[in-house]
């Protein structure tokens, strides 16, 4: 259960950040399913520009089975219904590999723009877990946010991709459709300055899919991995689309989700 500080946080900064929440096996657990995941033929499976270098996986918790479970652990899925207030089901489940001087940049933007008009989002009722499978430090592309710029709701224009390209793919590249430009960055940076979260493996970071944020190239040797689990409220389904996402992207599977017990490693 969160804090009333903790949760006072989240809601005028945007994000929250907690340290030491899963142990050294438990992480250690998560990353073998993660190579195992890297070396599975999967459609979710994305490639940086080098077409070798894996990206990201989607849909990771119908593929893995500790990605099965950990999407129900109350470490996450309390907080994402106190954050809510909702119960809540899987929107998307992933993996960002930011490999060691191979993982790309992720350009500025703000998860809800894709959201809203790509998948039919009504409303931002939605929050990211984020657990760090690697120490994320100021060398190897950690991730960088815009406190407070979750105020600004979604301000980025949809820019269409490259023809013939895959459409989901385009919002998963590191060119994406819907960056955040000089002029928006200015705005939002206005009245903040930008801050990149840094913590050990284990940490566990909450963050709103309105706050902008982005990431770096990966200039050191060593990986920076983190596991993204994206909750939406139940009350939140998404209207229809002309061309929907695959649903390892963006999930219409609206059953509340329970809770396990006994842990990750059960």
């Amino acid at each position: 259960m969160l804090t009333e500080s903790q949760i006072a946080e989240y809601r005028s900064e945007g994000f929250l950040l907690l340290d030491g929440v899963f142990d050294a096996d438990e992480i250690a657990a998560l990353r073998n399913e993660v190579t195992d995941l890297y070396a599975t033929d999967h459609p979710g499976r994305i490639f940086e520009e080098d077409g070798t270098t894996v990206r990201g996986i989607h849909g990771c918790h119908t593929t893995g089975a500790l990605f099965s479970r950990l999407v129900r652990l109350p470490e996450l899925l309390s907080a994402a219904e106190e954050l809510l207030d909702s119960k809540v089901h899987v929107f998307q489940c992933k993996v960002n590999a930011k490999q060691a001087l191979r993982g790309e940049v992720w350009q500025w933007h703000q998860d809800y723009s894709v959201w809203e008009h790509k998948d039919g989002m009504p409303q931002p009722r939605a929050v990211n877990a984020a657990v760090f499978l690697d120490d994320a430090t100021e060398h190897n592309g950690p991730l960088l946010v815009v406190p407070g710029s979750h105020r600004n709701d979604a301000i980025a224009p949809w820019r269409p991709g490259p023809e013939g390209a895959a459409q989901w793919e385009n919002d998963l590249s590191a060119k994406l459709e819907f960056a955040l430009d000089a002029d928006q960055m200015a705005e939002v940076t206005a009245d903040s300055e930008i801050r990149s979260v840094v913590g050990r493996a284990g940490s566990l970071l909450f963050f709103h899919p309105c706050i902008a944020h982005g990431s770096g190239a990966n200039m050191s040797p060593a990986d920076r991995t983190m596991a993204f689990v994206s909750y939406n409220s139940v009350d939140n389904e998404l209207r229809e689309v002309p061309r929907p996402r695959p649903e390892f992207v963006a999930s219409r599977d609206y059953r509340p989700l329970e809770f396990v017990d006994g842990g990750l490693i059960a």
